[in-house]
């Protein structure tokens, strides 16, 4: 099955970098300090994907009781020691982005300076001239804002546009907004995030050429 589109909005982690499972690995790790333990299914589909901001709601939630004031501080110090040393693109996603012919953009759910400091990390900031992180809209993913202001800043409707993603906040916004998604199952189960909105999965970035007919 191939896909008609005249533009593909990309997701920064989890699709382009591997950060899910490392950014998983230490809030979890930290929440389980504070007697909080979450599964990874939990941490997969009720984390990934939303914002640092709601994520923290929603522990502070499920802990009953707030969060220790440094806790946020402390987690990205963390974070963003653990991206200068074991950062990496997706395997495949130099050439996926190569072979791309039509106009691209990122939707981040991340703050603007943790997105430039990834793309900058990777080698991969020119790939992505046209880019937005969660402090460019009024709301973060599930909600369609960040794929509207990608869609938008291309000049190409979104019902045009591909959206790639891989959590289940980033599929429905790309749903919302009105674009066709692709998932990157490469964590969560296929059907979960069809459940949520994607049109299909793909395993690879392999896989993934194929979709857009690109071999």
């Amino acid at each position: 099955m191939r896909f008609p589109y005249q533009a593909i909005l990309f997701d920064c982690d989890g699709v382009i970098v591997d950060t899910e499972i490392l950014s998983s690995n230490i809030l979890k790790r930290m929440l389980n300090e504070l007697g909080l333990e979450l599964d990874d299914h939990t941490m997969h589909t009720q984390f990934a994907g939303f914002t640092t901001h709601k994520n923290l709601i929603l522990a502070e939630s499920m802990l009953g009781k707030p969060l220790p004031d440094n806790f946020l501080n402390h987690y990205r110090e963390e974070f963003n020691c653990a991206i200068k040393t074991d950062l990496h693109p997706i395997e495949g996603v130099r050439e996926l982005l190569d072979a791309i012919t039509c106009p691209v953009a990122m939707a981040t759910n991340a703050q603007r300076a943790e997105m430039e400091l990834k793309l900058e990390l990777i080698g991969l900031t020119h790939k992505f001239k046209t880019r937005f992180a969660v402090d460019d809209v009024d709301q973060g993913k599930p909600a369609p804002d960040l794929y509207l202001a990608a869609a938008n800043a291309l000049q190409v409707s979104p019902e045009h546009c591909i959206v790639i993603e891989d959590s289940l906040a980033g599929i429905r916004a790309g749903k919302a907004a009105g674009a066709t998604v692709l998932a990157y199952s490469d964590v969560l189960p296929a059907d979960a995030q069809i459940e949520a909105g994607a049109s299909a999965t793909f395993d690879s970035m392999a896989e993934l050429m194929v979709l857009l007919g690109l071999k």
